[in-house]
Parts: structure tokens; C-alpha cells; sequence
């Protein structure tokens, strides 16, 4: 038999990046390899050096210099990422005049690095996923991951008790439930989006049920801001989306089911997550927020125009302002518990502003593509719109952001990822939507 044509080293190596960057994807929506049981307390897993926080990042970085070696990436590549490029190197000006007048220098300079790190791997990603089999294979890898993890938060939800206080889910790296509600919420949109879009029924059931399942993770995780941007972006993608209403409402009717069948398994719990609902403005967290955000706006009057200074808010606060946040998130994590505010305390009225830009050039992007596209160009324009979407409510309690530390590292390369994949969606053709019934 005549051998099969060997791969030229250039066409092996695009292969072997772009498989690389497939892995890294994986684990970092996964939150990598399961560092302990899937459950608290059996289902071990081997190979628990795969659990290396650091891993995905060696994989994507692995990847990247794979690709620019054989061509596959490069800094004359175009993409429809491209449009932002000009925003993001405003707002790369606007940051680094903030840590030039920073308060503690030596924390605004490496926050530097991470925020160029973060956009330097968003524009390379966005190159990535140019190319049409490695968008759908990434679309696949990250419905796999999502619902990945949604199967262990699930686990272990019911492992532990549904009436115990959903505070850190151990058996993946990110970093608490609000971390674990925010991937999943983010991930929402583009899942029900390629759901209702693909045609081949595994495909569809991959991301029907990762999205699904997602949802039923946010209720076990009593989370609910995230629940509240879950039900918002999926009431908005299927508004605006009437011509697959076929699929969305059986899909809706599926996640109403699963949503009883959930607060069936503790009654007494969900009835009073949904009554925090109605009095939040009474909350205990939501008090707790209130002493932070008047903090923040004390650290906002005192520097208005570049801020404390990139990446420095858990210094400053604590040493400048008293903060009565836990010791333990000093040099940490500690934030706003707002995005908004938390950028402009930072970087000030300059960098709010170039941030903000950044948002406005991408929204209105994706409504230009929404306005002049085929129905299933507005489907997945509308996806990532949601994906916007949820990020800004998600921000309104919380800062999952902060690059300069490695669990907000995370967060910030995955909405980079997910902002680049929803982009690419939105701009490629397809087949026609089904028609109404």
C-alpha cells in the first residue's frame, strides 16, 4: 500500500499549536485536572500532577511559540479581533500612566504585565480560532470543560449537603463559588447559542447539556447574582432570537425542570435564597459592600485623575484606608466589590475612561453585526453580547479581575478567550435558521 504523504514541518507544527492550545483551554475553563476527589470524599483521581495550577499557562504558551514558528501566528495576522486593537492600546497608555504615579510601584508594574499579558493572549487566541476547524473544535473543547466542571461543582454540592453554605468547591482551581458562578455564567450564552445553531445532534447535546447543567451548578452554588445573569442573558438570546424558538423552548422547559428538581432536593434553602432575592438591600454581604464602597470612593476623591495606581488597591487599602477587610486578602485579592469602581479607584477618571472605551468599540461591534447579519450571525452576535452582559452584572458585587493575582489571572485570560471565540461565532456564515413553526 503507498504510504500517506508525510506532513510538511510547518503544516505538523500548526497541528501540534493548535492541539497544544486546545489543552490549555480545557484546563483553564475546567479548572484543571482534579487536584482531589470529585466529591469530597472518594473518586480519586490519578495523575495528580496534571493538577499543576500553572499548567494550562505552559500549554498556552507552548502553543503560541509553536504557532509563530510555523506560521500560524503572527503580528501582521488580521482578524475580526482587530478592530479593538487601537482601544486596547489606549487603554494600555492609560494604565501605564496610572502605575507611573502609582502608590506602591512595586505592585502597579507587575499588574502591568499581567493586564499586557492578559491582551497580548486575547489578540493571539482571537488569531487562533481564525481558522475554521480550530474554532469549532475550541467551541467543542470548551462545552466539554464547562460542562466538566459543572459535573464536579455537582458532585460535590451533593456530597457535602445542599443545606451547608456553598463557600469553596475543592476539586477544581477556581477560587470559590463566586469564581465558579462567574465561568459558568460567562460560558451561558455561547453554549445555548451553538445548541441552538449546530445540526448534529451529539454536537447539540454537548452543549445543551453543559448548559443545562451549568445552570443547575449555579443553583446548588446559591449563587445569585451569577443566577440572576444566567436568566437575563438567556431571556435575552432567545427574545431576540425567534427564528430557533423550536429549540429554546424546549430548552427553557428542560432548565425550568431542572430547576425544580433541584430545589426539590432542599426546599427550605432555596426558598430562602430566593427571599435574600427581595430583601438584599438587607443582606449582610451587601452591608459589607456598602463599608467597601465608600472606602473606595474615599480612595477615588483623594486620586481622581490616574488613581492609587494600578493593581494596588489590597495595599492601599488596608495600609491607606483602614479597611475593614479580612487580613488575610492584604496583598491578596482584596477589591471593590465593584468593577467600575475599582478600575477608576486604580487607574482614575484617565483609566476609566480608556477601559471603557475598550467596551463600547466591542459592543458596538457586535450590534453592528447583529443589525446586518443572517439569522445565525445575530444568534451568536447575540451570544457574546451576553457573555458582555453577564460580565457587567456579575461586576456590580464583585472584581474577579485583578490579573496581578493568579486566580483573577485566570478569570481574565478565560473572558479574553470567550470574548475572541464569541467574536469569531458571530462572523462566520452558516446554514439557515430553522424556520417558525
Amino acid at each position: 500500500m503507498p504510504r500517506a504523504p508525510a506532513l510538511e514541518p510547518a503544516a505538523a507544527g500548526r497541528l501540534l499549536g493548535r492541539a497544544l492550545f486546545l489543552g490549555a483551554a480545557f484546563l483553564m475553563v475546567a479548572g484543571d485536572w482534579p487536584p482531589a476527589a470529585v466529591p469530597g470524599s472518594r473518586w480519586l483521581f490519578p495523575l495528580r500532577a496534571l493538577a499543576w495550577p500553572w499548567l494550562y499557562i505552559a500549554l498556552f504558551a507552548a502553543s503560541f511559540a509553536v504557532l509563530a514558528w510555523a506560521g500560524g501566528l503572527g503580528v501582521r495576522a488580521r482578524t475580526r479581533f482587530d478592530v479593538l486593537r487601537p482601544a486596547l492600546a489606549v487603554v494600555t497608555v492609560a494604565f501605564l500612566l496610572s502605575a507611573a504615579f502609582s502608590q506602591v510601584p512595586s505592585l502597579s508594574w507587575p499588574a502591568l504585565a499581567c493586564f499586557v499579558g492578559v491582551v497580548g493572549f486575547a489578540l493571539a487566541a482571537a488569531q487562533v480560532v481564525e481558522d475554521e476547524a480550530t474554532a469549532t473544535a475550541t467551541s467543542l473543547v470548551v462545552a466539554a470543560a464547562a460542562l466538566c466542571l459543572a459535573v464536579r461543582v455537582i458532585a460535590w454540592r451533593l456530597d457535602e449537603g445542599l443545606a451547608v453554605p456553598a463557600f469553596h468547591v475543592r476539586n477544581n482551581a477556581w477560587l470559590g463559588k463566586l469564581q465558579l458562578a462567574a465561568v459558568l455564567s460567562l460560558v451561558g450564552p455561547l453554549l445555548l447559542a451553538r445548541f441552538l445553531a449546530v445540526r448534529q445532534p451529539a454536537v447539540a447535546a454537548l452543549h445543551g447539556v453543559g448548559w443545562v447543567l451549568g445552570g443547575a451548578a449555579l443553583q446548588l452554588l446559591h449563587a445569585r447574582t451569577a443566577s440572576v445573569a444566567f436568566a437575563l442573558t438567556t431571556v435575552v438570546l432567545c427574545a431576540l432570537n425567534p427564528a430557533y424558538r423550536r429549540r429554546w423552548v424546549v430548552v427553557l422547559l428542560t432548565l425550568l425542570a431542572v430547576a425544580l428538581a433541584v430545589a426539590a432536593l432542599a426546599p427550605a434553602t432555596f426558598l430562602e435564597l430566593a427571599a435574600s432575592l427581595l430583601r438584599f438591600p438587607h443582606d449582610a454581604g451587601i452591608g459589607m459592600r456598602w463599608d467597601v464602597w465608600r472606602e473606595t470612593l474615599a480612595m477615588i476623591a483623594d486620586h481622581p485623575i490616574t488613581g492609587i495606581g494600578l493593581g494596588t488597591y489590597d495595599d492601599v487599602a488596608y495600609t491607606q484606608y483602614g479597611t475593614s477587610g479580612e487580613r488575610h486578602f492584604f496583598r491578596n485579592g482584596w477589591h471593590a466589590h465593584n468593577v467600575i469602581l475599582h478600575v477608576l479607584a486604580e487607574t482614575g477618571v484617565v483609566g476609566l475612561l480608556a477601559w471603557g472605551y475598550v467596551w463600547y468599540v466591542l459592543v458596538r461591534l457586535l450590534v453592528r453585526t447583529w443589525r446586518h447579519g443572517d439569522a445565525q450571525v445575530r444568534l451568536h452576535a447575540t451570544a457574546a453580547l451576553g457573555v458582555v452582559v453577564a460580565f457587567f452584572v456579575l461586576s456590580l458585587t464583585e472584581d474577579l479581575i485583578a490579573s496581578r493575582v493568579h486566580a483573577s489571572l485566570r478569570m481574565s485570560l478565560t473572558l479574553g478567550l470567550l470574548l475572541a471565540c464569541g467574536v469569531r461565532q458571530a462572523s462566520r456564515p452558516g446554514p439557515a435558521a430553522p424556520g417558525p413553526v
